[in-house]
């Protein structure tokens, strides 16, 4: 009987080695060439890559960002009736969202995405600047019909 070889004749082949969990198992070829280094794979035994396309879809941030802030500032603007301190918090959202509103509708003009969005967002942060205009005023003049009553 000859190294290798067993009780038939026959040459031993080793077990292939077990894949580890997660991976698929490695086909085991018999027979195969080995291919030299400086050799191209190509054909059925060439290694699979993998390509991923990540495309990305416009958007418009400013006119986010102002619907956003019109819809938190009439939230904090609601919820001020019981909290007071959070209209403080409502009015530079309000105004900061009116700014971002039109630098997004511009913006909207040329590349054609979040047109809605910022128009939405200025119509939210309007009616609160608006608000805050008609309370200030009624406050002025409330305050100077009190004061001329003394």
């Amino acid at each position: 009987m000859q190294p290798g070889t067993d009780q038939y004749g026959q040459p031993i082949q080793q077990a292939a080695p077990q894949p580890q969990y997660g991976q698929p198992p490695q086909p085991q070829i018999i027979g195969q060439p080995a291919t030299l280094s400086g050799q191209p794979n190509v054909g059925f035994n060439a290694p699979m890559q993998q390509v991923t396309n990540i495309m990305m879809s416009p958007s418009n941030g400013a006119a986010t960002a102002s619907l956003v802030l019109g819809i938190i500032s009439f939230i904090f603007w609601g919820i001020g009736w019981f909290v007071i301190l959070t209209w403080c918090c409502s009015v530079p959202m309000s105004i900061i969202g009116v700014i971002l509103g039109h630098v997004g509708y511009s913006e909207s003009k040329t590349s054609g995405v979040g047109g809605t969005e910022s128009i939405i967002g200025l119509i939210l942060n309007w009616l609160q600047v608006g608000l805050l205009i008609i309370g200030a005023i009624a406050i002025f003049v409330f305050g100077a019909a009190l004061y001329s009553s003394f």
